[in-house]
Formats: C-alpha cells, structure tokens, sequence
C-alpha cells in the first residue's frame, strides 16, 4: 500500500511510496493503489479504498482496515485536504496499532507529524516528536529505527535546532553507507544540505544538494525535492540563472511522477529568481497557475507563498501599496496558519515596503512586530542555551563527585577485597551444605521410591493371593458341588442296578418293565445332575455369560417333580405341583432348573414319612413367583440366618444346594425367600423375572 511520508516543509515524500503486506487477497488491490499514486490520481485512491473499507472490516482484518485508512489520508493530502487526511491517519494509527504492524504505525507518526507541520499546529508536532523519541529508544527493528531517527531530526530542523538535526542525519547516513543503500545516502545528503541552508551555510548546501543528485536515478522519487532545495540555495548565492535551472528541472521531475501539486509549488519557487532576473512576464505567468491552484484547492499555506512571492515583484516596481497589500494578507495567513517563521519574515518585509513608500507609522509598526517576533525566537534559543549551560555546569559537578567517588573507592578496595575472600569461602561452603543436602535428597528419593516398587509389587503379590484364593474356594465349592449333587442319583441308580442283580427273579414281566423305566430315568436324572454341575462350574469362570431362553412354567416345573418322584414315594411322601397353563418365560433355564431341583430335594430330605411337599406357581406382573412348601421338621432363627451363608458348609455338605440355588437365583436377576416354623414346615419363594403370560386359563395340576 502507498503511505505518503509527508516533508515539514513540503508534500513530498522522502522516500520511495510505502508498501504493504503481501498477501495474496489483498495484492491486486495494492498494485492498483500505487499505480494510482504514481499517476496523481488522489481522487480515485479515496474512492477505491473507501470502497474496499466496509470489506475489511466486516471481515475484521484491522490490518488491512489500517492500511486503507492510510490510503484514504494519502488521497486527502495529495489534494490537501489536511483536515481530512489528519483524521484518517489517525484512524490508522489506531488499527495499526491494534494489529501490531509497529512499522505502520511509526510511518503513519512521522506522515502526522508533517502534516500537522504544514497545517500551522506545533503543539501536535511536539506530541509526535515525543512518541517518536520513545520510540526510537525502545524500538529493535533497525531500518525503522533510522526512519525516526531521520524524521526527528526533519522535526528538529524546523524547530530550530539545526545542530540536533545534523547530527542525527549523519548516523542515519553513516548507517546508509554501511549498507550500500545509495536511495537512503541521497536522501540524507540532501537532509543535511537543508540543514546547512537553514543555518546560511549556502555553499556548503548546494555542495551536499549535487552529492545527493550524483546517488539518485532519473525517476528517484525525491529528485524534484533536491532540485527545489538547490533552486533556493541558488537564489541565496543570488546565482539566479542557475535557480531558473534547477527548478525547472525540480518541475519537470514532478511533472514526470504526474505530482502536480508539487509542481505548482514549484511555480512559486521559480518566480523568485525571475523576479531578482526582472523577467515579471514569467513570474506572473507562474504565480497565476498556483494561485488558481490554490485557490481551488482552498491551501492556504501556498497561496501565503505566492502572495509574498507577489509582493515581492510589486516592490521591486516601485508598486508599493500594491506590495503593501499582498504582504498584509500573506501576514494575515501566517498568523491564522501558526507559521511563525513566515509571520517574522512577512513583517519585515512589510516594514521595509512601508519605509519606502513613506508610512513610517506603518513601517514602525511592522518593525516591531518583526522585533517582537524575532526577540520570541531568541528568547527560545537563549532558554535553549541556559539549558545547555545548565547541563554542562551540571556535568562539571558530576564530573568532580566522580573524582571524589573515585578516590573513595580506591580507599574501598581493600575491604571489597576481604569481603570478597570471604564471600568466596561462603559459596564454597554453601556448595559443599548444597551438594551435601542434593545427595540426601537423591538417597531419599532413591529409597522413597524403592518403597514405592516394593509396595506396588506387594499390591501385585496381593492381588494375586487373592485371586489364588477365590480360586481355591471355588475348587472347595465345586467338589463340594459333587459329593452334594451326584450322591443323590448316584445312589439311586445303585439302588437300581443292585435289585436287578440280585432280586431280578422275584420280579414279574410288568415290574421288571416299570423297574427298567426307574433305571433308565435314575440314569437320565444322573446325567442332568453332571450337566449341571457343568453349567455351575462355567458359572464360576469370569468369562460366563447367562443363555437366555423360553420355557413353559408347566413343563420346568413337571420336570423337577419327576426328577425327586421315586425319592419322594421311596420315603412315603406325597410330592404335589400345581401352576396356570400357558405361562412362558425367558431365563437361563439349566440355572433355574438347578435352583429348583436343590430347593425340591431338600425339602424331601426334610420331610418325615406321611408329610407332603408342594410346588406352585404364579404370575407376578412380569415376574414369575414359584413357591415349594413342605411339611417337615422347620428350622430356628438361628438355622435361617446361616442358610445361604458358604462358611457353615459341614462335612456332610449339608444345605450346600441351597447356597447353590441362591447365587444362581442371584445371576438369574431374581431372588429367593424363605420362612419357616419349627415343628410346621418350611416355605420357599422363589422370584424369576422374565415371565410371559400368553393367556389365561385355570391351573394345571
């Protein structure tokens, strides 16, 4: 992007146009800004960028919003706008510096700084000038660095302290031949040429003025700068012919970078060697064009220029009033605009006009404004140099505390010698306590952490006692398991196969067949009794998982009563089941079938001769409730609080099947009650969840 560095003494720019972030997005745009900055298109470079503006920043890109607004302000102040483009630098200083891009935001502070000069507001140029400074302090970006370095002393230049100026221009130039960089030592040539001009110093100015043109190529964009500043020390030299030169050579320069604003201030710069030369045809023709220039453009300042430029070739006439006229509306300017170099310049030329015209009461009034303005400024530079004495008395008595410092600190030697012998033997000691305290420490965690090992492997060796024991219990269980549930059928199918060895003879065909049966139905229920004692032993593996499926409450219930039947009518006891048809459920049917055929086989184990042993079951919403009641012996609190617990395990694995039919009730979802009185009997309730009740019907016995 284009950013105009505008002079303090000039709209032109010191450098070549600045450019902006290169991002592909915003490269086009660029492109176009500085082709319309090279062409003088000021106008259309407001237009375009005030049209990007709302883009940038409904996509919140603040550098991109900063770079426009800068570009808006170069727009305002190629037409000078200065008002317009002081308000729009601002805004870029603010997004600029809320995106970080210190280095626009230095260029924009120092473009400021110019305008605020030109536009006859010092107070702000000192606002400026101090930013600058503490930038300049701070800042570790080195090129920028000479930017403000270069700017603070333009700053100084037109305040004034021309020696401040030159000694700044002189390291920005010392640090340009360090880097072969001959744009920046021409520039700084012709800074310290102007210098040299601002102090009288002509032939020194032109000296440095023509250096600086040998460092520039032909479309250098400060080239009309140096010639308009050789035009002037030409004109102070009162070599008029060679100022008509170098000022058409500074026009024809601006006219080639089409910067015709430039180009009228130089109209006004070449008239004043063609008015010492006489040639008032030509210094007319030019001040005319500028005038409707500046008119049109409503720049004061200029048209401040071309009114003295005026007056002057009026006086040189002999057109006095008519001189007297220009120089008072040119003062006028000056004291609205703040210029006050200008302001004491004007005055004395209105009082020399004055003079010779005759109106000494005028000519006395117009010296003492000159007098008065001139004592100001001596009154500044005198403040100026009681500081500077100030300072160097200052430094003086510095210097003597220093001596005096000085010889006390030789007296000090000595002892600093000692405290530092004995600070040594400190450190040495508070490295050895410091190594002496890392060791400790070191065998500390050492042992802390060999604590740490030896408890996680305790944990480890734990874990697995524990483990090895739950797997001794259940290798306990499941032999118990055996002896409980196998000596039932077992002995059954001995009693069996016994009769039918030795009483088979006393038997007729219909008993030898129902005997047959019973022998085949004792083997059948053997078999159940090992796949179940299987099931049982999986059900221990962490691996097992339940095996859901659908059975009729009738046919579970009718198998587990004809499993027990020949043990029941062996003791004489009557074995009764009773549920309602159609009841379907979904459960692991080998568990249930284990729970039941414990739960049945203890309550005959229980039952004396005569007694009975019943079966129910009935549907609780979609639970399945099945009871077995018998009419045995019953059982005390004690004997029910110990029921279902492994530990009371006896020998004779007595009620180890219920222990058995509570865990898998337990897997199964379900859950098992019991009551009992002693002398009456013993009731089990049993809860199934899963039930299916298909339809009603009355129950089946």
């Amino acid at each position: 992007m284009v950013l105009l560095l505008a002079n303090c003494n000039h709209l032109a720019g010191k450098k070549e146009p600045h450019q902006g972030p290169k991002d592909e997005a915003f490269l086009s745009f660029e492109k176009q800004m500085a082709r319309l900055f090279k062409e003088g298109k000021f106008d259309s470079i407001i237009t375009e960028a005030k049209r990007e503006l709302p883009k940038a920043k409904q996509a919140n890109v603040k550098k991109h919003v900063a770079y426009l607004y800068a570009n808006i302000g170069n727009g305002y102040l190629g037409l000078r706008r200065q008002d317009s483009a002081i308000n729009y630098y601002k805004a870029c200083e603010v997004y600029a510096a809320a995106s970080n891009a210190l280095e626009l935001k230095i260029v924009t502070q120092i473009t400021l700084s110019g305008v605020y000069y030109d536009a006859g507001k010092p107070d702000s140029v000192n606002i400026y000038k101090n930013r600058m400074s503490q930038e300049a302090d701070t800042i570790k970006n080195v090129p920028m660095k000479m930017r403000l370095l270069e700017k603070l002393a333009d700053i100084y230049g037109t305040t004034n302290q021309p020696e401040k100026a030159i000694q700044l221009y002189f390291r920005v130039l010392e640090h340009a031949r360090a880097q072969k960089d001959s744009s920046t030592i021409a520039v700084e040539l012709s800074d310290i040429g102007e210098m040299y001009e601002h102090i009288a110093n002509y032939k020194k100015a032109v000296d440095y003025a023509l250096e600086s043109l040998s460092y520039m190529s032909e479309s250098h964009f400060n080239r009309m700068v140096v010639f308009n500043d050789l035009g002037s020390d030409y004109v102070d030299l009162k070599e008029y012919q060679k100022a008509v030169e170098a000022y058409k050579n500074a026009i024809k320069a601006a006219t080639k970078m089409n910067y015709y604003s430039y180009v009228v201030d130089m109209y006004v710069s070449i008239a004043s060697p063609y008015i010492e030369l006489r040639q008032y045809d030509k210094a007319t023709e030019y001040l005319n064009k500028a005038t409707a220039y500046y008119t049109a453009k409503k720049y004061e300042a200029g048209f401040m220029y071309v009114l003295i430029m005026r007056g002057k070739m009026e006086r040189n006439q002999g057109h006095y009033p008519v001189s007297i006229a220009n120089f008072e509306k040119a003062l006028e300017i000056a004291k609205r605009t703040a210029h006050y170099d200008s302001e004491s310049y004007v005055s004395g030329l209105l009082a020399d006009v004055a003079g010779k015209a005759g109106l000494y009461e005028k000519a006395y009034k117009y010296d003492a404004q000159y007098n008065t303005i001139r004592d100001s400024i001596e009154k500044a530079a005198s403040k100026k140099n009681i500081a500077d004495l100030e300072i160097k008395y200052q430094t003086n008595e510095k210097e003597q505390r220093i001596t005096l410092l000085n010889q006390q600190s030789k007296l000090k030697d000595i002892e600093l010698r000692d405290q530092k012998r004995n600070w040594w033997l400190m450190l040495l000691m508070v490295t050895f306590l410091s190594v002496t305290a890392f060791l400790l420490y070191r065998s500390f965690r050492i042992k802390r952490d060999s604590n740490m090992l030896l408890e996680e492997k305790n944990s480890t060796l734990n874990l697995l006692n524990a483990k090895l024991n739950e797997a001794n219990t259940t290798k306990t269980r499941l032999f118990t398991v055996i002896t409980h549930d196998l000596r039932s059928p077992i002995s059954n199918l001995f009693l069996f196969l016994t009769i039918q060895k030795n009483h088979a003879h006393k038997l007729n065909p219909e008993q030898q067949k129902e005997h047959n049966e019973r022998l085949i139905h004792s083997a059948e229920n053997l078999m159940e009794s090992m796949e179940d004692l299987l099931v049982w032993s999986k059900s221990q593996m962490e691996s097992f998982a339940l095996s859901p499926e659908k059975i009729e409450v009738c046919e579970l219930i009718a198998h587990a009563v004809d499993m027990h039947r020949n043990h029941a009518e062996g003791k004489h006891i009557t074995l009764n089941a009773e549920c309602p048809e159609n009841m379907v459920l979904v459960t692991d049917v080998n568990f249930l079938k284990i729970v039941l055929r414990n739960i049945i086989s203890n309550a005959i184990k229980f039952t004396p001769a005569g007694g009975s042993v019943d079966v129910t079951a009935e549907a609780m919403g979609s639970n399945l409730k099945l009871k077995v009641t018998d009419t045995g012996s019953g059982m005390t609190n004690e004997q029910l609080a110990a029921l279902f617990e492994w530990n009371s395990i006896r020998s004779d694995s007595s009620g180890m099947g219920l222990r058995l039919a509570k865990e898998f009730i337990l897997r199964l979802g379900g859950d098992i009650e019991v009551s009992s009185k002693l002398d009456i009997g013993t009731s089990f309730a049993i809860t199934v969840p899963g039930l299916q009740v298909l339809v009603n019907a009355a129950p089946v016995k």
